[in-house]
């Protein structure tokens, strides 16, 4: 993803979600509660909506990452949660070419080529990424079957499953699927708009509409109609992630070519 968020724009507002992002600024600078943001960063899952303060106009270019990609190919990530992390500190031995390289493109696209290259170096450098990949997936899948996350997992009981899966994400089964089925529903209001709210609360698998509300209050900060509003909007808004969330879950489901 690409972004150029005019000065106008004093703020954005995420909502919780289970991946996690890779961000390098290139203008600007962006405080979460206060605190200015690394240049270079990696933002992990979070549980809650969360607000970022603009100074001036901020362009960054950035990859959203899958939940199974930090215990993966960012070991220093596992089991953090609602945080920010400087790259120098989560690829501390390869971050400093990769930002280089990055800096020095031409424009965003090979901007973005830069880190996904930086992706793949990773990924084919420790030696047992592939056998770390398969097991998240593994636990991801597992607790994606199981409305609670709980049922027996290769032998390993309900809380020692739950421990293992909160090691590596910081939140336990549940709380990912409530996450993982609120930004669903996000994506797919995104793409059908005009859908009534209650058969879209039917087809996510919540109880009611009125549980589907409660989630999008606690997660994404205000009620569900607002937010597809607020996101379609021309004009700048706030809400913009929403927009790149979506496109990236499209793109998600398109043929990979890398």
């Amino acid at each position: 993803m690409a972004v150029d968020s005019p000065a106008e724009l004093q703020g954005s507002q995420f909502p919780a979600m289970v991946g996690s992002m890779l961000v390098v600024r290139l203008e600007g600078e962006v405080l979460r509660d206060g605190t200015v943001l690394p240049a270079a960063a990696w933002i992990s899952a979070s549980t809650v909506a969360t607000a970022y303060v603009h100074q001036g106009r901020v362009r960054a270019v950035g990859l959203m990452l899958r939940p199974e990609a930090v215990p993966s190919l960012l070991a220093a990530g596992r089991g953090v949660v609602n945080a920010v992390r400087p790259m120098a500190t989560m690829a501390a031995a390869s971050w400093a070419l990769a930002e280089q390289a990055i800096r020095a493109a031409p424009d965003d696209e090979g901007r973005i080529g830069a880190l996904w290259q930086f992706v793949r170096q990773e990924r084919a450098s420790q030696a047992r990424c592939e056998e770390r990949l398969v097991q998240a997936r593994a636990l991801l899948e597992h607790a994606g079957a199981s409305a609670q996350g709980t049922a027996p997992f290769s032998g390993v009981g309900p809380r020692q499953f739950e421990r293992r899966f909160v090691a590596e994400w910081g939140m336990t089964p549940k709380q990912f699927q409530v996450i993982a089925r609120f930004s669903a529903t996000l994506q797919h209001a995104m793409a059908v708009p005009t859908e009534p709210g209650a058969h879209l609360a039917a087809d996510q698998g919540y109880y009611d509409q009125s549980h589907m509300a409660r989630d999008m209050r606690r997660l994404a900060g205000q009620p569900l109609q607002g937010l597809v509003q607020e996101a379609a909007r021309s004009s700048p808004s706030a809400h913009w992630p929403l927009q790149v969330g979506a496109q990236a879950h499209q793109a998600a489901d398109s043929p990979r070519r890398r």
